[in-house]
């Protein structure tokens, strides 16, 4: 992966969503998998088909054609994930986010129009997987920069602090 990188510019930290995150879309696209195979023991059990019963081949195509869908679904809920990543560096915060396959957008933030850094950990869900979020406050007018969904957001804020101390 391609990070935009200036001279004399050091990498610091590079973060990643939390692996739980993936998972969950894992399993949701499992259940999908499925879904065919339970509603038509459904029908069939409840009499709804009746006489209009589909033929093993013409299942199995259907199925395949579901399974095939869901792969691309798939495919595309890994490599966003994947590709998305937020960098620290010496002197900036890089937020590289992939909103579909061919599109993504690249945030940049110096560090010396940071103000303030704090970390978000909701439920217990975020605290026993550490998960969570951070909040960079910015000088000026700029929106605050979320870095959300992350593993060990006290990690990253500790490297962001890290980094502001030695200016």
């Amino acid at each position: 992966m391609f990070i935009p990188m200036e001279e004399g510019e050091e990498l610091v930290l590079k973060v990643h969503r939390h692996w739980l995150f993936i998972v969950a879309r894992i399993v949701g696209l499992a259940l999908l998998l499925l879904a065919p195979l339970a509603m038509s023991a459904v029908f069939h059990a409840s009499g709804v088909l009746g006489e209009a019963e589909i033929s093993g081949p013409a299942r199995m195509t259907l199925w395949a054609l579901w399974g095939l869908v869901l792969w691309v679904v798939f495919w595309q809920f890994w490599t966003t994930y994947y590709m998305d990543i937020w960098v620290v560096t010496n002197r900036r915060i890089i937020d590289i986010d992939y909103q579909r396959l061919f599109d993504r957008n690249i945030a940049i933030l110096q560090l010396d129009r940071v103000q303030d850094v704090t970390t978000h950990v909701q439920g217990i869900l975020g605290t026993l997987f550490k998960y969570g979020k951070v909040v960079v406050q910015t000088a000026g007018s700029d929106k605050e920069f979320v870095i959300d969904q992350i593993a060990n957001p006290e990690a990253l804020r500790d490297a962001i602090s890290r980094q502001l101390s030695r200016r």
